[in-house]
This record gives structure tokens, C-alpha cells and sequence, in this order.
């Protein structure tokens, strides 16, 4: 090749007309995590709010029984941490399961204070 055809957007000669190209490295940052919180009120049974804790947020009885009492006593309880759209399903899932048998157990989407 002439110099007089090469320009600067030609690839040298010397790469064998293979053009190289550079990635630069990416940082990933952790997605934010939120927690699912079951807030307390006076009517919907101790028991429903385990079967809650066990059938959605997989706890076994023990842990779905201190979380429960911790709803109970301190009016709300953690019931897990989960990235913003697994926390938001979830707690979905929980008040409409909640009102298809007719309890006003509510549950909420918190962001993770670091």
C-alpha cells in the first residue's frame, strides 16, 4: 500500500489488517437491597402471619415464630432482605394473599440503610 492511500483510520500493516480493540474495565456495583416488613394490626391471627413468614419468605417455624412475635410486639418485623424487585413481589404477593382470606395484614418495602 501507498502512503499516499493510507490515512489515519487505516489499520497498520504490521496487525495484519486485524484491528485490536481495548476494553477498559467496569466497576459493578452491588444492586441496593430493600427490606420486607409485615406491619402488626389487631386482627389477623398469629397463625396466618407464620403460615405467611414460611409459605413466602421460606423460614422455618422457629424463625417465622420470632418474627411473627417481633410484628406483635414492636408493631412491624423484618421479614427478609431482597434486591428492590424481588422485595416489591413479595411483599405484593403477601397483601394479596393477605386479603383473599380477608385479613388486613399489610407489608411493606424498605430501603437498606447501610
Amino acid at each position: 500500500m501507498s502512503d499516499k492511500m493510507r490515512n489515519s483510520q487505516d489499520v497498520p500493516e504490521d496487525n495484519h489488517g486485524i484491528e485490536v480493540l481495548e476494553r477498559s474495565e467496569q466497576q459493578l456495583q452491588p444492586p441496593s437491597m430493600y427490606k420486607v416488613i409485615l406491619l402488626n394490626d389487631d386482627y389477623t391471627p398469629m397463625e396466618f402471619v407464620i403460615d405467611v413468614l414460611i409459605r413466602f419468605f421460606r423460614h422455618n417455624e422457629e424463625q417465622a415464630t420470632q418474627i411473627m412475635l417481633a410484628v406483635h410486639t414492636q408493631g412491624k418485623g423484618v421479614c427478609g432482605i431482597y434486591s428492590k424487585d424481588v422485595a416489591e413481589t413479595k411483599s405484593a404477593q403477601v397483601n394479596q394473599y393477605s386479603r383473599q382470606h380477608k385479613h388486613p395484614l399489610l407489608c411493606e418495602v424498605e430501603p437498606l440503610e447501610d
